[in-house]
């Protein structure tokens, strides 16, 4: 617990999840942050503001600074860092915030916002450690947002695009090329399919296979992963585009965007010409 000339916080129900580490390192986070008048509410936002948070989460700390004291506290980011722990990196984000990692590999993460931008935050589920002013009710509640028609339209026609640029591999026979081409078809996939099952809560790349329906998991992961050969790549390829022509447009319809027909026409009608041609 807090003294009483500061805050008074203790740790959050469900922070047994995460390994030893991260409890002294939280306490002293939330000591640090509770005897500074300047930091108003400190939460845990991230997986744990989710109710998802387990053994391989960050510790994502989010605080509310009064604005007259904003710019100085962010100014100040590693020397009261320093006073929490020491760190083998840190880096900064954005003024007031940064990613840090300690001796002991934890992973602990700070968000810092004036007082005056949480009715604007995109950080909508919190845990409270401890709010000095109620200001956890400026918080909007989430709103997830359905999937973007534009991140859908790019992903197809960069992976039609992609498509196209298979003949530099067999010309070239640079087979890590070809496992470079094929896995960026993967990724496109991925981007597609995660944006198709919005709207969801917002995550953190670590939460990778949280971001797809059941179905397009186990799709992706029945793709064969190519190797350094002619026949994996060849293979890979057409799995993986035969797997997009036949998921992208349902994707695309349910969105409401166009199919790009003469893109995915052209595309088409140029892989059979070379002789690596795919049909769904």
């Amino acid at each position: 617990m807090a003294t009483d000339a500061s805050a008074r916080w203790e740790r959050p129900q469900g922070f047994e999840v995460y390994p030893d580490g991260y409890g002294p390192l939280f306490d002293r986070a939330a000591e640090v942050f509770a005897r500074d008048e300047r930091v108003r509410a400190m939460w845990l936002h991230g997986a744990f503001g989710r109710g998802a948070a387990d053994a391989a989460s960050d510790l994502d700390i989010s605080l509310a600074v009064r604005d007259e004291d904003f710019d100085a506290f962010a100014a100040t980011w590693k020397e009261w860092l320093a006073e929490i722990t020491p760190t083998v990196n840190a880096g900064p984000i954005a003024p007031g915030c940064f990613h840090a990692l300690t001796p002991g590999c934890e992973r602990f993460d700070v968000f810092s916002e004036r007082v005056s931008e949480l009715p604007r935050t995109n950080l909508r589920r919190r845990v409270t450690v401890f709010d000095r002013d109620d200001l956890t009710a400026s918080v909007p509640t989430p709103d997830d947002p359905p999937p973007d028609p534009d991140t859908i339209a790019a992903a197809v026609r960069e992976t039609l695009r992609t498509a196209a640029n298979i003949q530099t591999v067999f010309v070239r026979e640079d087979w890590l090329l070809g496992v470079a081409a094929v896995l960026t078809i993967h990724s496109l996939l991925f981007q597609l399919f995660a944006e198709a099952n919005k709207p969801q809560p917002a995550t953190g790349a670590k939460q990778h296979s949280f971001k797809l329906s059941p179905r397009h998991r186990t799709l992706l992961e029945q793709l064969p992963v190519p190797q350094p050969d002619r026949q994996s790549v060849l293979d890979a390829r057409e799995a993986a585009l035969r797997l997009f022509l036949a998921e992208a447009p349902t994707v695309a319809a349910a969105a409401d965007v166009p199919w790009p027909t003469e893109l995915a026409d052209a595309v088409l009608g140029y892989l059979d010409r070379i002789g690596l041609g795919v049909r769904p």
